[in-house]
């Protein structure tokens, strides 16, 4: 099993590689467009937006922020659905909450591949205007910026210390 910790203050690479493994195959077969990968994201800012937020358990804990700005987030529903959706309908969160989990399914999957145990919990959805999860001071973040044809978008991971729980708990 590979040795994993937040010592460093860094999100460990394995968590890193495996997202952005995730990301590629998983937009890439919903969206049929591998996505560009910008780099780090910091300082790009959402506006208006919603948010998938998955927790994972396990070997190691940490937290998955799937940001989807407003246009992005309605242009992809419409493609993952096959039809519009309202950005302001109760189904916007329902359709952001599946891609978040769709996404975490393929990151646990992924995890089991490199002997790590991660189960998932169920999702969190915020949306708002400039929504930015708080999160307890002293976490590792790596931010990633991402853009397909429907738009761009935001990936967050943000770790936890050994014991220590962020978000929901798996199968909550």
């Amino acid at each position: 099993m590979p040795t994993i910790d937040y010592s460093e203050g860094k999100i460990p690479k394995v968590l890193t590689d495996v997202t952005r493994g995730s990301i590629f195959s998983i937009f890439n077969t919903i969206f049929g467009t591998e996505p560009t990968h910008h780099g780090d994201g910091d300082g790009k800012k959402m506006g208006d937006g919603v948010v998938g937020i998955i927790s994972f358990m396990g070997d190691i804990n940490w937290i998955v922020m799937l940001e989807l700005p407003k246009e992005s987030a309605k242009a992809m529903a419409s493609k993952f659905c096959g039809f519009d959706i309202d950005y302001d309908s109760p189904d916007m969160g329902d359709v952001v909450g599946e891609l978040a989990n769709v996404l975490a399914g393929d990151i646990v999957a992924r995890m089991a591949k490199e002997d790590l145990k991660a189960a998932m919990s169920l999702p969190t959805i915020l949306r708002g205007h400039d929504v930015e999860p708080m999160l307890p001071s002293g976490l590792p973040l790596e931010k990633l910026h991402f853009e397909i044809p429907e738009g761009e978008f935001i990936l967050k991971i943000a770790g936890a210390k050994s014991g220590e729980v962020v978000g929901r708990k798996p199968g909550s």
